[in-house]
């Protein structure tokens, strides 16, 4: 072709006159036969804002925050590849550790939760089994403490870790000037699903300012209060419920803290989102964007000293809630998507759960799946290459600007109450997050919201009963006989002191935990999927499976439809689906009943022909020594009650609540639910 000079400086776009939006909107106006698009069209998200189907250049010019980008001494939209350990035993933990750094991980993130029940003697925990400074030093055993960033879902136990953490930087001789860790330590969440103070306001605001101050001397890469968005996106909350409740977790750090005398810059140089990442992926990406732009605009209103104390830290994970036990493999497309809209947002950290998590311990297979997914995120895609890759696209910035505006808005009424803590004492939160959850199980339950192979298009050989895993049980904690006491006016020097000494966590335990009598109204974490899975469930442990027969009559478009409807329908509670191609007439199908002896038959036709089908088909099902419930698919509308004379029990259609309709079945089967 030989050499063509190339004029660089023209643009591409300029042989492409512009268009205005009163020119795209008459198209869409016309194309919607004269209906106003931005109702039409409009997205009612459930996430607690709406979106209209297009942006323009000049929608930019509303918006009202600065462009949310990574923090300004990243040169590249970099973040630390982190991977869950859950095991028990701490010697296979450490295990999992080394091997998962040796293949790609750059962080890895440690469950740790205690718990001590209310006038109950000693207590259990739950996640990896640590209990000694011993047990500590053998998870950690030949992992680079100055490479590699710890991250430690520890509650109320946090002060425990970190005394063990300082111990052991003194035991190796490293610097902790090198050392990055954080520490979830959220009062705040523990209070809203428990119920309950784990001790009085006053001593966990003393003790969460000591561990501040702690850091500061000791710890200076830690951060050890933790803002657990988790907790209110897994009890039900919208997108910007969950946004709101985490800024008011941090305002509440900075203003009671302020008041225990911590510097501004100190408070905020300690705390760290742990945000979920939920399945609406542009939705998460501006959710993301959206928590930089206002944890500035929260701790610029304490006026602190250094400009990046406003910078947010956030480590995100992906969604428990959405991740059915039910053909499990599909989960990893969930997890996929939902860690790509946490690295386009420019997340500092982020853990990809394994898709098998929601049933049991997860192994080699699923944990190499969820590392090597962000490992392709950056090898192959490149996602760490491009600065703020959101940045610039109308759609994310429109929906960055919005529920940005939304969670602020929800953020002030809690302030008004008081901050979280009150908001928390009178019952408000538990009330909003209530309303949502309604709203969400019945878009599950009525199909509005999809979960494949729950829902719809159930997989009708999966057989999960058998599968769930018993690692989530607890340990008992160990305790020595030891005389220990804890000096609560320096508790984490106390603790790594009776660690050093030789105590145990039940030793100690006593001295974190000092439950009030005053109860709150709690929430309650839960999988969206839940409820059918119970279904599913019971039909697996019941002695027989119920048998579903479809009789696909009359005209073969719509039988074929109707009868692909109620084979989804009746396998979403594990029936077994009988769905032949369509008999010729009611004979041929009532032969077919009689030979397969089936618990529910369902017709399929036509509105049109279902007015001659139902009578003498239903007389003929009655005749049988063994009458199925007859169902029809599809709405009767006003011929429900000849339709019901006749013989029909129930009627399945798209309006139907799929999952109260499967219950009633169960009832009529005389299968219990758990």
């Amino acid at each position: 072709m030989g050499n063509k000079e190339i004029d660089t400086g023209q643009s591409l776009f300029e042989e492409f006159p512009p268009v205005s939006r009163e020119e795209w909107e008459k198209v869409i106006e016309e194309d919607l036969k004269g209906a106003d698009y931005r109702q039409k069209l409009k997205w009612e998200t459930g996430e607690g804002i709406n979106a209209l189907p297009f942006y323009r250049r000049e929608d930019m010019d509303e918006l009202e925050h600065t462009r949310p980008v990574p923090p300004p001494d990243k040169e590249k939209n970099e973040w630390q590849i982190c991977q869950p350990i859950f095991g028990q035993d701490v010697t296979r933990a450490n295990e999992t550790a080394r091997n998962a750094i040796e293949r790609g991980a750059e962080a890895l993130q440690f469950q740790f939760h205690v718990r001590r029940t209310e006038g109950g003697l000693g207590g259990d925990l739950q996640g990896t089994a640590i209990q000694s400074q011993k047990d500590f030093r053998e998870l950690l055993n030949k992992v680079a403490l100055e490479d590699v960033t710890l991250h430690f879902d520890s509650g109320l136990g946090t002060p425990v870790l970190m005394a063990l953490l300082h111990n052991e930087l003194k035991q190796r001789n490293v610097h902790p000037d090198s050392v990055q860790a954080t520490f979830l330590y959220d009062p705040y969440s523990y209070i809203a699903i428990h119920g309950q103070l784990p001790k009085p306001e006053g001593r966990l605001l003393d003790e969460a300012a000591q561990m501040v101050s702690f850091c500061d001397q000791n710890l200076p890469g830690v951060r050890c209060l933790g803002i657990d968005g988790r907790t209110w996106h897994e009890a039900g909350a919208t997108i910007t419920e969950e946004l709101a409740l985490a800024l008011a977790t941090g305002s509440e750090y900075l203003a009671k803290l302020s008041e225990q005398d911590c510097p501004v810059d100190a408070i905020a140089s300690r705390i760290h989102f742990r945000l979920p990442i939920g399945s609406n992926y542009f939705l998460e990406i501006a959710k993301f964007r959206a928590a930089r732009v206002l944890w500035e605009k929260v701790v610029e209103a304490y006026k602190p000293d250094e400009e990046k104390s406003s910078q947010a830290y956030i480590h995100g994970e992906t969604s428990r809630w959405n991740k059915p036990v039910y053909d499990p493999h599909t989960n990893m497309l969930r997890t996929s998507t939902e860690g790509m809209s946490a690295a386009i947002a420019g997340c500092d950290s982020l853990t990809i759960n394994p898709f098998n998590l929601s049933y049991q311990q997860p192994d080699e297979f699923g944990d190499r799946i969820a590392r090597n997914s962000q490992i392709i995120f950056k090898e192959e895609a490149y996602l760490d290459q491009v600065y703020d890759p959101g940045a610039g696209s109308y759609y994310i910035e429109m929906l960055t600007d919005k529920i940005a505006a939304a969670a602020w808005q929800q953020f002030q009424e809690i302030e008004k109450q008081g901050g979280i803590f009150k908001a928390l004492k009178h019952g408000t939160i538990a009330t909003v997050i209530r309303g949502s959850v309604e709203k969400r199980n019945r878009a599950i339950a009525e199909r509005g919201r999809i979960f494949v192979g729950i829902n719809q298009y159930p997989n009708p050989d999966d057989r999960m009963a058998d599968k769930f895993d018993s690692e989530y049980r607890a340990v008992s904690l160990k305790e020595s006989d030891r005389d220990v006491e804890i000096d609560e006016r320096r508790i984490v020097d106390s603790l790594a002191d009776q660690f050093e000494a030789g105590s145990q966590l039940g030793d100690v335990i006593p001295g974190l935990f000092d439950h009030g009598k005053q109860l709150f109204r709690a929430i309650q974490p839960y999988r969206g999927t839940e409820p059918f899975e119970r279904l599913r469930l019971t039909t697996e442990r019941y002695p027989e499976t119920p048998t579903v027969l479809m009789l696909p009559l009359g005209d073969r478009k719509m039988r074929k439809a109707r009868s692909t409807f109620a084979a989804n329908f009746f396998g979403c509670a594990g029936y077994d689906i009988e769905d032949p191609l369509g008999y010729e007439n009611i004979e041929e199908a009532i032969t077919a009943v009689k030979e397969q002896q089936p618990d529910i038959v369902v017709l399929c036709s036509s509105d049109q022909e279902y007015t001659e089908l139902v009578e003498p088909l239903c007389k003929q099902l009655q005749s049988l020594d063994k009458q199925p419930i007859a169902v029809l698919a599809g709405d009767p509308g006003e011929r429900i009650e000849s339709y019901m004379e006749a013989g029909i029990e129930a009627f399945i259609h798209r309006k139907s609540n799929v999952l109260e309709t499967l219950k009633e079945f169960h009832q009529k089967l005389g299968i219990e639910l758990n």
